[in-house]
C-alpha cells in the first residue's frame, strides 16, 4: 500500500473510533471515573481523664471518623506543657504537679477531643511555704472601671422563677454568663451563656437580714472551655453574699491570711456583681467551691473503688443534716464525710479509726514525736490553721463549724483549708460575753462605751473550746491539748516569727480591695444590700454609716489584734 493509501486507511479507522466514543450506549471506562471525597466527621480518644505520676507516660489513641476518611492526620497539643507533654504519636509524659488538657485536632475539619491529665504534686509540695512569694495584693486592671456598669458581673437566667424562688437545698436549672467589659480580670469580655443549675446555701446566713441578699451554689453542666475570670475551668462555684458583714471584705481578708500562712489550699475568689433575670442582687464574692483536687484544690486523691488507704476530706460541723458523719470517740466531734460522700465500710473503719487514734494520743498527752500525736498529724498545718483562726477570732471556725480535716494515702491527718469568716475580725456582738473575753479600753473602736469585751484582746482558740454545749465555749478542742506540748509551742513561735511580717501587710491589702471594688461596693450599699453598713449612725461593731467607715474600723481592730497577739505569742 502506497503512502497515500495508508494515510487514508488510518484516518478512516480513527473516525470510526471517534464516532463510537460519542455514542451514549457505550459504558465509560470505570478507571476513568473521578472518586468521591470522604471528609473527616469527628475524632475521639481512648481516655477522657487520666492521673499520672511524675515521670510516668501513657499513650493516647485517636480514632478518626469515618475510618475511610481521606485525610486522617491529627495534631496534638498540651494546655500546660510544663505539666504534661505530648508527642506526635499521642504519647503523654507527666513532668510536674498540676493539670493539663491534652487536645487532639484533625487536620481535616478541625475536629477536637480532649483528655484531662492530672499529675499529683509530690507530698512535700503540699506543705511548701507558698506564702513566702505572695505579692502584697492581687494586680487587677481597673483603669477603665469608671462605674458599676464597667465592673465584672455574673448574669444568671432562670425560666419561670425569680431570685426569690431559688430553693435552699434544691437545684433550679438555667444559664449563666460571665462579663468583664473593662477587662478587669481577664481579656475575655464576655463568656456564656452556659447551662448550669443553682441552689441556695448557708446555714444562719440563709435569709439573714430579711433575705435581701442570699448566698448560692452554682454547678455548670460541663467544664467550661475557658477560665472563669482568669481563675480555673471549674464546674462548681460559690456566690458568697457577706450580708452580715458591713465591709463585705472579711472572707476575702481571711483567704488572704490563709495564703500568707501557706494553708495547703485557699479558695480563689473574685468580687462580682450578680444579676438574676436582669434583677440586681448585689456585690458578691465568686469563690471556688470546696472540692478535692490533688493540684488545684483540697490536695487529696479519693478512691472511687472503695480502697481504705486513699484520700479523705472531712468537715467538723454540728449541723444535723443529711450528710453522712461519725462522732469522734474522745472529743465528741461530729465529723462529716465530704469526699468520699458515700464511703465503703472499709473506708469508714479506716478513717474513723485514724481520727480516734489521733484524739486518743492527744487526750493521753502523748507528745513523743515518734510514737505520739506527731506521728499521726501534719502538725505544721494545725499551726497555720491556728494562726488564721486566732488572729481573726472566728466564732464559726474554732473547731465547731467549718473546720476541715484531710488525709491522703501518703500523708498524716492535716488541715487543708479555712472557711466561713463573716462573723470574725470583730464582727460579733456576743463573743465577749459568751466567751468571757477581757475588756478593751479603746475609744477609737468603741466610741459610745469606755470599754468593750467584744475584742480584740484575749486568747480565743488557745484556751476556749468551740463546741456548743450547755457550757458554751468550754468544751475542749485539740488546741487545749496541743498547747500543753512544749514542742508544739516552740514550733508555733518559730512559725509566727516567719509569717508576722506578712501579716503586717493586711491593711494594705484591705485598702487595695477598697480601691478595686469601690464602684461595686457603692452600688451594693445604695441598693440596700448592705444593711449593717448603711444604718446612718456609728456604733461598732455592727452599725456604721457606710461601708468605708466599717472598713476603717476593721483595719483598726486588726492592727490592735495583731499587736496583742504578737506580744503574747512571743511571751509563751
Amino acid at each position: 500500500m502506497n503512502r497515500f493509501l495508508r494515510i487514508a486507511f488510518l484516518s478512516a479507522i480513527g473516525l470510526i473510533v471517534l464516532a463510537a466514543c460519542g455514542r451514549e450506549d457505550i459504558d465509560p471506562d470505570p478507571t476513568l471515573v473521578e472518586p468521591t471525597e470522604v471528609p473527616v466527621t469527628g475524632v475521639s480518644l481512648n481516655c477522657k481523664q487520666k492521673t499520672l505520676e511524675i515521670g510516668e507516660s501513657f499513650r493516647l489513641l485517636a480514632t478518626v471518623a469515618p475510618s475511610d476518611a481521606d485525610n486522617p492526620k491529627v495534631n496534638w497539643f498540651s494546655s500546660e506543657p510544663q505539666v504534661a507533654s505530648v508527642e506526635a504519636n499521642g504519647q503523654v509524659t507527666a513532668l510536674s504537679g498540676g493539670t493539663a488538657v491534652i487536645t487532639v485536632k484533625t487536620v481535616d475539619g478541625g475536629h477536637v477531643a480532649e483528655c484531662v491529665i492530672t499529675v499529683p504534686a509530690p507530698a512535700t509540695d503540699r506543705w511548701a511555704d507558698s506564702g513566702a512569694t505572695l505579692n502584697d495584693y492581687p494586680d487587677y486592671n481597673i483603669k477603665d472601671v469608671k462605674t458599676y456598669n464597667d465592673f465584672p458581673r455574673v448574669d444568671i437566667t432562670l425560666s419561670g422563677i425569680s431570685a426569690s424562688g431559688i430553693q435552699h437545698g434544691e437545684y433550679t436549672e438555667g444559664t449563666i454568663s460571665f462579663k468583664d467589659p473593662a477587662k478587669m480580670y481577664s481579656d475575655l469580655t464576655s463568656y456564656g451563656p452556659l447551662a448550669m443549675k443553682i441552689k441556695g446555701r448557708g446555714n444562719t446566713s440563709w435569709n439573714a437580714e430579711g433575705g435581701i441578699k442570699n448566698a448560692y451554689r452554682v454547678k455548670l453542666a460541663e467544664h467550661p472551655a475557658n477560665k472563669i475570670f482568669s481563675l480555673n475551668r471549674d464546674k462548681d462555684w460559690i456566690l458568697l453574699a457577706d450580708v452580715q458583714d458591713p465591709t463585705t471584705l472579711r472572707n476575702a481578708v481571711a483567704f488572704r491570711i490563709s495564703r500568707m500562712v501557706s494553708m495547703p489550699w485557699t479558695p480563689k475568689f473574685r468580687a462580682v456583681e450578680l444579676y438574676i433575670n436582669n434583677q440586681y442582687c448585689g456585690c458578691y464574692l465568686l469563690v471556688e467551691a470546696k472540692e478535692t483536687d490533688i493540684e488545684n484544690k483540697v490536695p487529696v486523691s479519693v478512691s472511687e473503688t472503695g480502697e481504705a488507704d486513699s484520700g479523705y476530706y472531712l468537715e467538723i460541723d454540728d449541723k444535723y443534716d443529711s450528710d453522712l458523719y461519725f462522732t469522734s470517740s474522745h472529743f465528741g466531734k461530729k465529723i462529716k464525710y465530704k469526699d468520699p460522700e458515700s464511703p465503703s465500710q472499709a473506708q469508714r473503719n479506716f478513717i474513723e479509726g485514724y481520727v480516734n487514734e489521733v484524739e486518743k494520743l492527744l487526750k493521753n498527752k502523748k507528745f513523743d514525736k515518734q510514737t505520739g500525736y506527731w506521728s499521726k498529724m501534719e502538725v505544721e498545718t494545725f499551726i497555720n490553721q491556728y494562726i488564721v483562726q486566732e488572729l481573726t477570732m472566728n466564732v464559726d471556725g474554732n473547731m465547731r463549724l467549718s473546720t476541715y480535716f484531710a488525709k491522703d494515702k501518703d500523708t498524716k491527718l492535716f488541715m487543708p483549708m479555712v472557711w466561713d469568716f463573716d462573723l470574725s475580725l470583730g464582727n460579733c456582738t456576743y463573743i465577749g460575753n459568751d466567751f468571757n473575753l477581757p475588756y478593751y479600753d479603746g475609744k477609737d473602736l468603741y466610741p459610745y462605751s469606755s470599754q468593750s469585751n467584744d475584742g480584740p484582746l484575749g486568747w480565743f482558740v488557745k484556751i476556749r473550746g468551740g463546741y456548743p454545749t450547755e457550757n458554751w465555749g468550754q468544751k475542749d478542742t485539740y488546741y487545749q491539748y496541743l498547747f500543753q506540748d512544749p514542742q508544739f509551742v516552740a514550733a508555733l513561735k518559730e512559725r509566727w516569727t516567719t509569717v508576722k511580717p506578712r501579716l503586717d501587710k493586711i491593711p494594705a491589702f484591705i485598702n487595695k480591695m477598697k480601691e478595686y471594688n469601690k464602684v461595686a461596693y457603692d452600688h451594693n450599699a445604695k441598693a440596700g444590700k448592705n444593711p449593717r453598713g448603711n444604718r446612718g449612725y456609728y456604733n461598732p461593731p455592727d452599725n456604721f454609716r457606710d461601708w468605708e467607715e466599717a472598713t476603717e474600723w476593721l483595719i483598726k481592730w486588726y492592727n490592735a489584734r495583731l499587736e496583742w497577739l504578737d506580744t503574747e505569742i512571743k511571751a509563751l
